[in-house]
């Protein structure tokens, strides 16, 4: 195999393994690092991959090592866990999986009925680093507005997600 199919399947897969390596990191930054660590080991790798098997869960054990190893080289940080906690949320990751991709389908869905501006406001919330006070003095809004209107864009985007992840259910059994 070459170059090409492994970034293509890195790229393809990059977003869920960030997912996997946050539900065992406190920190998003050392999570990327993580995620980049792991992609040099997958690269390194690859020529023992069988790509007649899936592609994620080759990559999650890479991950763990990594993140494995990342904590030895930070064990004196107070924000580390410890090995008994790590591996209770790698077994509770690896048991919500399924249902975390299901809801994770979910909302994109979901996101893309919303109105426009509701996309702008969440992505301007919780994609950059603007401030909600920085946000409602650009809106002319105040505060409390904005944060009552985010709550509402949140429950309608919770109860569009669980009906969605709800049917879906239902179909599959």
């Amino acid at each position: 195999m070459d170059g090409g199919q492994f970034a293509a399947l890195l790229v393809r897969h990059d977003r869920r393994l960030l997912r996997y390596i946050l539900t065992l990191m406190p920190r998003r930054g050392d999570a990327e690092e993580v995620l980049q660590r792991t992609a040099t080991a997958l690269w390194e790798h690859f020529a023992e991959y069988d790509p007649t098997r899936d592609f994620f869960p080759w990559a999650v054990r890479f991950a763990y090592f990594e993140v494995l190893n990342y904590r030895k080289e930070w064990a004196r940080d107070r924000l580390v866990f410890r090995s008994e906690v790590l591996e209770e949320l790698i077994d509770t990751r690896a048991s919500l999986d399924g249902m975390l991709e299901r809801r994770r389908e979910a909302l994109l869905v979901c996101l893309r009925q919303l109105v426009p501006q509701d996309v702008d406001l969440l992505r301007r919330r919780y994609c950059s680093p603007e401030t909600i006070a920085m946000l409602a003095r650009e809106l002319d809004a105040t505060a409390k507005t904005l944060y009552r209107r985010l709550d509402r864009i949140r429950e309608r985007l919770e109860e569009c997600v669980s009906r969605r992840v709800a049917s879906s259910t239902a179909e599959e059994a």
